[in-house]
């Protein structure tokens, strides 16, 4: 590998090294003007949405959209001030625990639910 990486110049090299290291993240969610930005990386999903307490959990109301081409999904969903729990869900079936989110709690049912706080 050395020898490999001596041929093609170090600064290629270090681009390599950062690229790899560059990898998509999940993101907390951010108010803004317009809303609650929700971005979460979702590789192989076909569909993203965001459910909370927000929109009666429904699993379709809030769909998110690919932002780019690494597997990152987006949106902005209009949420009143205060304190809401969220979970991501893949493919219309699959609940995923926010990685990212202002705080988290259980929901009773054996997950662990995202907390976003509107200000």
């Amino acid at each position: 590998m050395a020898d490999r990486l001596r041929k093609i110049g170090p600064a290629f090299a270090l681009g390599l090294v950062l690229a790899a290291c560059a990898a998509p993240v999940s993101q907390m969610p951010r108010a803004g003007g317009d809303g609650v930005r929700f971005t979460v990386v979702a590789p192989s999903a076909r569909s993203v949405a965001v459910a909370g307490d927000f929109n009666g959990w429904s699993p379709t109301a809030h769909p998110l959209k690919p932002a780019g081409r690494d597997g990152v999904w987006s949106g902005v969903v209009a949420i009143p001030e205060g304190e809401y729990r969220f979970m991501y869900v893949i493919d219309g079936k699959r609940w995923l625990t926010p990685p990212a989110a202002d705080d988290f709690v259980r929901d009773g049912f054996g997950n662990l639910n995202g907390v976003v706080v509107v200000p």
